[in-house]
């Protein structure tokens, strides 16, 4: 059976920034820069935008959005603080505001200051549900989400017999698909085994 968001909703357009070590702009500056670059990659202005997907954290909100972008006539604006799973959520969300007709253009902003800014770890505690974390994983040491999320992927692999060939084919198809400009080459399933 199809998903029911298939062909509802689409990608239209992509931004980005540079990519750098240590920058004098906010993460909502680089978001705002980001934006503008995907609205125009999509061919639509500033003013088509009816929903707003902000990052959260470290981001702004949505009134930052209609002020510094022109947003004339927003109808959604929705945070999805999910961690690592974040901006996977926001595209389903945004697809979701499409396909039933609240929105027809939904900007999704993701920028942050990781080197010169907040840290990994300072951006986990920002989120309402790693406020449990603290008390249930943090004593057995689990800190960082790939020691979170490799007890999702061990439990994936024992129901699914899913081998490490298979999450290795994941990471060259995402790398090749989202990676930024300029470095989407090289990556491949065997070179993933080799580094190991």
């Amino acid at each position: 059976m199809a998903h029911p968001l298939r062909d509802k909703a689409a990608v239209s357009g992509i931004g980005e920034t540079a990519y750098t070590r240590g920058t004098p702009k906010s993460g909502l500056a680089l978001q705002l820069e980001a934006s503008l670059a995907a609205i125009a990659d999509a061919g639509l202005d500033p003013r088509d935008i009816d929903g707003v997907v902000p990052y959260f954290p470290g981001g702004g909100i949505a009134e930052d959005f209609v002020a510094n972008l022109g947003l004339t006539d927003l109808k959604l604006s929705v945070f999805v603080p999910m961690g690592g799973a974040t901006c996977v959520a926001a595209i389903q969300t945004a697809a979701m505001a499409v396909a039933t007709g609240v929105c027809n253009h939904v900007l999704i902003s993701v920028g942050r200051t990781g080197f010169s800014g907040a840290r990994v770890s300072t951006r986990l505690q920002q989120f309402p549900q790693f406020a449990l974390a603290a008390e249930f994983e943090a004593p057995i040491g689990l800190f960082a989400p790939a020691q979170l999320y490799a007890q999702g992927a061990r439990r994936h692999m024992e129901l699914y017999c899913t081998t490490p060939r298979h999450f290795a084919e994941v990471a060259v198809v995402t790398n090749v698909s989202f990676a930024p400009s300029g470095e989407k080459e090289g990556l491949t399933v065997a070179g993933l085994f080799l580094r190991g």
